[in-house]
């Protein structure tokens, strides 16, 4: 494992997850954060690619033919500043979306599995310490829920979605490795998500490590494989009904309240909006800009203030219409679906992206979390997206190449 390849997952996990551009924004603007975001995704693709290209062209030409979907995602943000009813921000938000792509392609290209999840859990560590030591200078909210631990970010959300990467990050890295030594942070991570007090993360993160635990006792085994999916797609069903039956009482138990903190008002608006223009969409990042008509009318529908879906879905159906959403289905779906597949090996590294699907997709439910142009659920999603669909070359050891050799020789 080269830790130069560690050092670079690590660093770009921590750059395009947002905590500097957040972390500056408190003491300067939002504005001031958007277009630092921009500047940071622009960079990182820039040089992350021309580096790729050169040093390591042929993986980095693999990595984007595997990448086509996130490729396709970004083509479409990129021309839907034709039909937008906000092009300026269209076009801002689809290159940084589109240079943000190719950093993390790059990245794929140049490192392997383990290093890349040894990288990402790095950086998760690092905001996580990062966080502990901003709460007496701003680390903990103090407005809609005060007290809750935010760390570098604006918002608690965002913060536990990194600190539910980490650890579902720990429990991969511990299964993949046969190494028990890498779940000692599975703790700090679970102690920062109750700080947080992001409910959404906090079962995002149990469901993401009992879907390891699942899967350690499928692997290897088809027929076991085939069943234990089915019994597990059934027993999510039944899991589904009873929550739904109890909703309240959970609610009430995960500190949050029944309304999903105004979620109920905000989208059933959203899908009237979506209906405006449901095949192609408003336009990338168009819709939540001042001066829109319809946004003005989500507000008073909602009875407060809205600035997006809080639903990766609706926002992605919202921005793209059905041909977006289609592509970001598919970039979900097939990252999932190499996580079964990885099941099927000892020790496959892409077994890794299943529990992360489960974590990105429960994130999704009531966060903007998916679909960019950056943030934390997903970048990962591309990171996964991209990496399980390229074959990972292995190096075969100086003994085993010189037996192949002397088989050849003595055919």
């Amino acid at each position: 494992m080269s830790y130069r390849a560690v050092f670079l997952s690590a660093f770009v996990f921590f750059l395009l997850s947002g905590p500097v551009e957040s972390l500056v924004a408190r003491h300067i603007s939002a504005d001031f954060q958007y277009r630092l975001t921009i500047l940071f995704c622009v960079s990182a693709g820039i040089g992350l690619s021309a580096f790729a290209f050169a040093r390591h062209k042929a993986s980095f030409q693999h990595a984007l033919k595997a990448a086509w979907p996130i490729l396709g995602f970004a083509a479409i943000a990129l021309a839907s500043t034709a039909w937008s009813i906000s092009p300026n921000a269209t076009i801002l938000a689809s290159i940084a979306l589109s240079f943000f792509a190719l950093a993390v392609i790059a990245v794929c290209a140049m490192v392997t599995w383990r290093e890349m999840l040894t990288g990402i859990l790095i950086a998760t560590i690092f905001i996580g310490f990062l966080s502990l030591i901003l709460i007496p200078i701003g680390g903990l909210m103090t407005d809609i829920h005060e007290g809750a631990l935010r760390g570098p970010f604006g918002e608690k959300n965002r913060a536990g979605a990194v600190y539910a990467i980490g650890a579902i990050t720990a429990m991969g890295l511990a299964f993949i490795d046969r190494k028990l030594s890498w779940m000692i942070w599975i703790p700090f991570f679970l102690v920062l998500l109750f700080l947080s007090k992001s409910g959404t993360s906090i079962l995002a993160a149990i469901l993401g490590i009992a879907a390891f635990a699942y899967g350690e006792i499928l692997k290897g085994k088809p027929r076991r494989l085939v069943l234990g999916s089915w019994f597990g797609i059934i027993a999510a069903i039944g899991i589904g009904f009873v929550i739904i039956g109890n909703a309240e009482a959970l609610l009430d138990l995960a500190g949050e309240d029944s309304t999903f903190t105004g979620r109920n008002m905000i989208w059933p608006s959203v899908l009237w909006r979506i209906q405006e223009a449901p095949i192609l969409g408003h336009g990338y990042d168009a819709f939540w800009r001042i001066g829109n008509v319809s946004m003005d009318w989500l507000w008073y529908e909602a009875g407060f203030d809205v600035y997006n879906a809080h639903n990766g879905w609706l926002e992605t159906m919202l921005s793209l219409g059905l041909v977006g959403t289609s592509f970001l289905f598919w970039i979900t779906a097939r990252t999932g679906i190499a996580g079964l597949i990885g099941l099927n090996g000892n020790n496959d590294p892409k077994r890794f992206t299943l529990p992360a699907i489960i974590l990105i997709i429960m994130m999704s439910l009531t966060e903007s979390a998916i679909g960019g142009p950056e943030g934390p659920a997903w970048l990962l999603l591309l990171f996964l997206s991209t990496k399980s669909a390229m074959r990972e070359e292995t190096r075969a050891s100086p003994k085993r190449s010189i037996q192949r050799r002397s088989m050849s020789f003595s055919s």
